[in-house]
Parts: structure tokens; sequence; C-alpha cells
């Protein structure tokens, strides 16, 4: 099985905390459409070689494009993806976008499952990270979304906001639950370098929250959704029943998959590949046949580092099998890190996966990080 993610870059304004690829520039989607058709034109032995599973658009907001600008996407993929026998199609939708008639479109298109960005229920909150909606158009978005036959919404949350107290973290985490969707997506807020709040950090006028107010929202946020019937299947990803996010996790098990659009990337199982983040080369050098990627093929220490950080974010964690392919050096260092992690208590294994237990969840990236294996 393997996946196809589709990057639109288009925003109508920039969120503080965001680092991804985007342009606010729309005059250039007509030139942005042509050049994912061509891109996938160009990608023709992917599709043949490969079963295709799962379908994502990811940005940037791709609810910035109207229907019609959609449909133009749908149709070159059609003519070689059979949509319709897809397991998942997951739009990223903006709650002011959301109407009727556009999910309706949606639904109409073979969209199945959205992704919305409400990241707090909080209008000061909201404001402070420059999102277009409000609190008030975030909850009608989930209901008009419910109301027009989608049953798999999955809602973004950011915690560890400077300016977000316990008690507001907590009226999130209930107002989530209150909405009854079907997959909660919960991160905590990083600060990356070429963002406001970057800015903000280095002028003085923003602080992080320190780690034990962290640890204490992301407990009970845990602890919440676990006693709602929700599993943390991924760390930052929590599912109702068995509604996983299915393109997300054919990431995190190295399956394959395709990127198409500025800044995407794809991987083959072998080679790791990514598109230039910048939209007008982007554009003109698909128009004018021009190599738009860069591309690597992924060493030993690569596919190591990567299995390790992947699996181990998951509450399955990863099979151990995948150390048998990888050289003595790399083999010899995990078996030695193993021993002390399980030591520690920060691994735990049966007779073929390793996972992180429940009790040190929090600091899942400190693990990872002490598994990585760095070329001498």
């Amino acid at each position: 099985m393997a996946g196809i993610y589709i990057h639109i870059p288009f925003c109508y304004s920039r969120c503080s905390y965001c680092d991804f690829y985007k342009t606010t520039d729309q005059t250039l989607k007509s030139d942005f459409l042509e050049a994912i058709c061509d891109e996938i034109i160009l990608n023709a032995s992917f599709f043949k070689d490969n079963q295709i599973s799962t379908l994502y658009f990811g940005g940037g907001t791709p609810s910035v494009l109207s229907l019609q600008e959609l449909q133009s996407i749908f149709n070159c993929l059609s003519d070689f993806v059979n949509l319709s026998e897809l397991d998942e199609i997951t739009m990223e939708v903006n709650p002011d976008d959301v109407s009727e008639a556009y999910i309706q479109g949606l639904i109409e298109l073979g969209v199945n499952r959205l992704s919305m960005g409400i990241q707090s229920f909080f209008d000061a909150h909201l404001r402070k990270m420059n999102r277009r909606h409000n609190a008030k158009q975030a909850i009608n978005a989930v209901e008009i979304a419910k109301k027009s036959g989608i049953n798999n919404i999955s809602i973004d949350l950011i915690y560890g906001l400077p300016y977000m107290t316990f008690d507001e973290w907590k009226k999130n985490v209930k107002m989530a639950l209150d909405l009854k969707v079907e997959h909660i997506s919960a991160y905590h807020l990083t600060i990356e370098k070429g963002t406001p709040y970057y800015d903000l950090l280095k002028k003085g006028k923003l602080t992080e929250i320190n780690e034990e107010d962290s640890e204490q929202q992301f407990e009970y946020l845990v602890s919440k959704l676990e006693e709602a019937g929700f599993s943390n299947y991924e760390i930052s990803n929590f599912a109702y029943g068995k509604l996983i996010s299915q393109h997300n996790s054919n990431y995190w098990t190295g399956k394959k998959y395709l990127g198409l659009g500025p800044s995407a990337h794809s991987f083959d199982g072998k080679k790791r590949k990514w598109n230039i983040s910048h939209l007008s080369k982007y554009n003109e050098q698909l128009k004018g046949k021009q190599k738009y990627w860069d591309e690597e093929l992924l060493s030993d220490t690569d596919i190591y580092n990567e299995r390790i950080m992947l699996g181990l974010r998951t509450l399955k964690g990863f099979n151990s099998d995948f150390i048998k392919r990888v050289n003595n050096d790399i083999k010899s260092f995990f078996e030695q890190e193993l021993v002390q992690q399980i030591k520690l208590g920060n691994i735990e294994k049966d007779d073929v996966y390793y996972r992180v237990p429940k009790s040190k969840r929090f600091i899942t990236d400190r693990i990872i990080s002490d598994f990585f294996y760095i070329d001498e």
C-alpha cells in the first residue's frame, strides 16, 4: 500500500507558530494547478507500480481552493488512480472556510475524512496565533460537517501555549470531547526559526512554558481522552475506536508515499525526495520540464534513525526485525542502548516489539534521541 500527499501552499494569512511552506499570494493558483497536473503525469510510474490506499491534502490551507479548483486536481489524478477505491481521502480545512455547500462538494469529490485546524476554543488564544476563525466558527464547522455526513473528523489542538492556563487547557479538552469527533491531534507548541513567534521569543516578548506545566497538560490530555475511549496510538494522535489516520500511519510504519506540490516529500523505500520550497520556481520548473526536486539515497544510519523515531512515537512501537538489516556497528550500538533504556524503565518489550511505556510518553522525544546513531 502507498499514499499520495498533495501540498496546497496557499493561506489567506500566516499563523504565528507555523513553519510549513506557504504563501499568501493567491495570484499563483492557476499556474500551481497546472503544475500539479504536470507533476502527476510525470509520476505515472509510481501509480502504476504501487497500490494507492490513501490521499491527503495538506498545506498551507487546502480549503483556500474552490471546489472547481480541487476538481481539476481530482480529474488529473483519476487518469492514473481509481479514487473511488481509496480507503481514505483526507482534506485539511480551516473552520471559517466550512459551509454546507463546500462540505457537500468535498463529499461528491470523494473526500471521506476532514482534518480541521481548531487549535483552541478561546478567541484570545486564536487572535494571538493569528488564526482566521473564532471559537464559534470552529464549533459550527464541526457541526456542519457531521450533519453533512462526514463521520470521520479530526481536530487539531495546541498545548504548551505560554499564555494558556491549565484551567483553559482543561476546558479546551472538554470542548473537544463534547464535539464527539472521531480523532484528535494535539501538538505541543514548538517555536521554530522563521516564525513570528520565534521573533517574539528572541525579543523577549514571548516566554516558553516550563517542562512541568507542559507535562501536566499532556498527562491531563491523555488521561481524559483515554477515559473517553480514545486510543493514544501515536504520541500526538488519538483515535476513537478504529478511526486512526490511515495516511499518517503509513508514514509511521515506513510505507511508500508520493508527495506532490512545493516542499512535498516522497519516499520509495530506499530514497527520500523533496520538492523545491518555492512556489514560483516550482511552477516554472515544471512548465519548463526542469528538475524541481532533490533526493538522497538513505544510508543504514538514516534508515535506523528514522525507524527508531517513527516507531517509538507509536503505541505499538517498532518491530525489532529491521535491526537485523542494519550494519554491525549500528546493531551493537542499539543493543547496548536498549539494555540501558530497559533498565531505566524507558522501554518495554514483548517478543517482537519495543515501545515506550505509558508512564514515559511525555519524554518520548528524549528517549528517541538517546537511541539515535551518529556516524563517526
